[in-house]
């Protein structure tokens, strides 16, 4: 097995050894985040990390506040009263894209126009995040990704997803979507410039040129995860997989189609 993967033995087993045996440092950062995680539950989530930090140090904790706040930063952990994240800034030198969709919705052949957007759902563990890529002609959810972690690397395995399954001309493509740092970053402009795609960003503070993205997480919201209550993020997954797969797809009819569901509608447009 080393020699089919290019790997000295020795190691090879210093890494099985170092499996076994966690190192001190991995053994306390394990032991806080329990203890941190065990009191943001006690207080019901709404205790920050500064707080938690106090309360670790109270404790006997040896550790910092930048400690603290990775550690809960790496689970997803993140206070019920923290503003809800928005638009960032954007870094010096990457200029934001014009909103080239101008609202126009309403497109007759698949894989012209891709719309994305980012929300967050609470679990019991904290945020779960979700990133979708709708096509707008037959409004079906093309691709999407679940994470703890709000960042580039959603909308990158959603891209890919997408990708993977509907095989678009990059040429012909249309990707919107909001000015958030998630898209407004080099990592998924680069990903989109590469593939030809032609890129269009909402107005800053302006969610009715991203409607239909907004649309979606309202209807997911309001038809599903909310009559659910506080779920585990993996349980919370699934629940999304399949609103999305087996009523949103293939039961929910939907106005702008006519009173068709995604599914039948583009079965339809491929029959034409």
């Amino acid at each position: 097995m080393c020699r089919v993967l290019q790997v000295s033995r020795a190691g090879y087993y210093c890494w099985k050894q170092r499996q076994r045996e966690p190192s001190v440092q991995a053994e306390r950062h394990r032991s806080l985040l329990a203890f941190l995680l065990a009191e943001a539950k006690q207080q019901h989530a709404i205790a920050g990390y500064r707080k938690l930090w106090r309360e670790a140090v109270d404790r006997g904790f040896a550790c910092g506040k930048n400690q603290v706040q990775r550690l809960l930063q790496s689970v997803g952990y993140r206070s019920c009263v923290a503003p809800k994240p928005g638009h960032r800034k954007h870094k010096p030198g990457i200029a934001a894209t014009p909103n080239l969709l101008d609202r126009q919705f309403t497109v007759a052949q698949e894989n012209r126009v891709w719309v994305s957007d980012i929300t967050q759902i609470r679990c019991e563990e904290g945020w779960l995040y979700l990133a979708v890529i709708i096509d707008l002609a037959t409004r079906q959810v093309v691709g999407k990704a679940q994470g703890p972690v709000n960042s580039a690397e959603l909308v990158i395995k959603a891209l890919k997803q997408a990708w993977k399954k509907q095989k678009p001309d990059g040429r012909e493509l249309m990707f919107h979507s909001d000015q958030g740092s998630q898209y407004h970053c080099m990592v998924t402009m680069a990903w989109l410039n590469k593939r030809k795609v032609t890129i269009s960003m909402s107005r800053r503070g302006n969610c009715w040129d991203n409607a239909c993205s907004e649309s979606f997480f309202a209807l997911l919201k309001k038809e599903w995860t909310r009559r659910l209550g506080l779920l585990t993020r993996k349980e919370m997954t699934e629940e999304i997989h399949f609103y999305i797969t087996q009523y949103y797809h293939k039961v929910r009819q939907h106005t702008a189609l006519g009173g068709l569901t995604p599914n039948a509608y583009a079965q339809q447009l491929n029959a034409a």
